[in-house]
């Protein structure tokens, strides 16, 4: 999935360091993190009944129903780091940055934009083709970005693994080269349907301005850093780094420029291992995508890969858009799977394909890019021109569609929560069923508009 809209304060700083990066406790107060269930949390998913069909010269009709809509968490408290000193307060302008989907849960992490530190993770739990909002957890010093989610039965509990960017101001993390990159370990029960508190909360800091990515294998955890630039930054290095279920240590590392994505290759993983590739920009108008790897291998500056080397007018765009990143099928052989290949959302650079290249169907502005196996189309997350259905290898669409041509676009709920339509991110999990992330900023790019996720049900 994934992510949407964050900038790195250029101005990050250092505060005197008063901890051990060893402890894997909370490492400061416990009015830092707050459990939110119950009535606290009504009249924040909504529901909705709307459907719509998507037809056109395509031979296959997709047809859609809004089910509800989740709304950002309201009065998320943040910390800002001035010139001056630490600023706190509370904002209602938080926006979705992920959705990941595990057994009847569906976990949806939040952010704030600009220089404030504040995010939160909610709890949605699918019963009957609708959802019902159970709990959230929130952070009043930490942006989360993407997750990863593993059911414990022994345990009763879902292990969250968030990665995103922590106050350094607030942290005091003893680590060269952390600038706020922290992956953490939160715990939801799910006999009792909330998060655990403070007691239970794990985390690790990580070289590097931001963690923005995350993908899992045989108990081992990479995640990608990134500063948000496009440069070196040398006395912060981003980089891809191995942690373990523990968050004990980092075992394996490599450093890169400016980490955006790091995506897992679904239709070539196993239990044992996983086939992956990362998407690191490397100058303001240069990306390159690392690919050919595998879990098995150790990683390190020196493991084998291919690089491939993109350039494109649009490329400075990801530095206040993140980007995204997803394997899609290339070749079946009857209804399996024979070969992959990567699609890359590059902002204002639009769609990009492995084997395409830049792929011209009037997805001129892509933020993030999501495959559909069953229905065989890909979404696009195509901010205020919304979210738009391509049609994948494989679609069935009749002679007059072809591959990456553009099939149709979501219809805008007519009940809208939110104002406008700008859609920042989209997920598919369970086959048939959708998150679409929106809110962000105006075309402009600079007012706010405060954030939501619209879930949906593919009806066909």
């Amino acid at each position: 999935m994934k992510k949407l809209v964050y900038l790195f304060a250029a101005g990050a700083f250092l505060a005197s360091c008063n901890r051990d990066v060893s402890s894997l406790q909370d490492p400061t107060a416990e009015s830092r993190i707050d459990v939110l269930s119950g009535s606290a949390l009504s009249n924040q998913l909504r529901s909705m009944n709307e459907s719509f069909t998507i037809s056109g010269k395509a031979a296959q009709n997709l047809s859609y129903l809004y089910t509800n809509f989740a709304e950002a968490p309201a009065n998320l408290a943040y910390t800002e780091e001035l010139a001056g000193g630490i600023v706190t307060g509370t904002s209602d302008l938080a926006q979705a940055t992920s959705v990941t989907a595990n057994g009847e849960m569906v976990f949806v992490t939040w952010h704030l934009e600009d220089a404030r530190y504040g995010g939160s993770i909610s709890a949605y739990k699918l019963v009957n083709g609708t959802y019902q909002y159970t709990s959230r957890i929130d952070f009043d010093d930490t942006d989360w970005h993407e997750a990863e989610v593993h059911r414990n039965t022994g345990t009763g509990n879902y292990e969250i693994f968030a990665v995103g960017q922590r106050s350094p101001s607030t942290s005091g993390y003893l680590l060269n080269g952390h600038r706020g990159a922290v992956v953490g370990k939160i715990l939801y029960n799910y006999i009792t349907d909330e998060f655990q508190g403070h007691g239970t909360y794990k985390e690790l800091p990580l070289p590097g301005y931001g963690a923005n990515a995350i993908i899992t294998s045989a108990g081992k955890y990479y995640i990608l850093t990134g500063n948000g630039q496009g440069t070196v930054t040398n006395d912060a290095r981003s980089g891809l780094y191995v942690t373990d279920y523990n968050l004990t240590n980092v075992s394996e590392s490599m450093t890169i420029t400016d980490g955006i994505f790091v995506e897992a290759d679904p239709f070539n993983s196993s239990p044992s291992n996983v086939d992956y590739a990362l998407l690191d920009r490397t100058a303001n108008d240069k990306v390159q995508v690392r690919r050919g790897m595998n879990t098995t291998q150790t990683v390190s500056n020196a493991m084998s890969y291919t690089i491939d080397y993109i350039t494109g007018g649009g490329i400075p765009s990801l530095a206040l858009e993140r980007g995204g990143m997803a394997f899609i099928p290339y070749t079946y052989s009857g209804s399996n799977v024979s070969s992959t290949e990567y699609l890359l959302a590059l902002g204002q650079e639009g769609l990009y394909g492995q084997f395409t290249g830049h792929i011209n169907n009037a997805v001129n502005y892509c933020l993030a890019v999501t495959h559909d196996p069953s229905a065989r189309v890909i979404y696009a997350a195509a901010g205020d021109a919304g979210l738009k259905v391509v049609a994948g290898h494989g679609f069935n669409g009749g002679v007059l569609i072809n591959p990456f041509d553009l099939v149709g676009q979501f219809v805008p709920p007519t009940n809208a929560f939110i104002a406008g339509f700008n859609v920042k991110d989209v997920s598919v999990y369970f086959s048939d069923y959708l998150a679409v992330a929106v809110g962000g900023t105006d075309g402009s790019g600079v007012n706010p508009r405060k954030g939501g996720v619209y879930f949906v049900r593919k009806l066909n």
